[in-house]
């Protein structure tokens, strides 16, 4: 996913998952604000695809 101003993203967030909202982006990186915390990995993937729009993931693959 390319990084868009209003799109949101995850990570590893201390022992959790988070979730973050781009606010500013530019060829030379970006910022993103803090949302929230998510208990699982599945979590997350689920949340981010529902805040950016993108429907309901038809499988989840955790990649390390």
């Amino acid at each position: 996913m390319k990084a868009e101003v209003g799109k949101y993203k995850f990570g590893r967030h201390y022992n959790r998952w988070g979730i973050w909202v781009y606010d500013y982006v530019s060829e030379n990186g970006y910022t993103a604000s803090f949302v929230k915390d998510v208990a699982t990995y599945e979590d997350a993937v689920i949340e981010v695809y529902k805040l950016n729009g993108w429907g309901a993931p038809k499988r989840i693959k955790r990649v390390y």
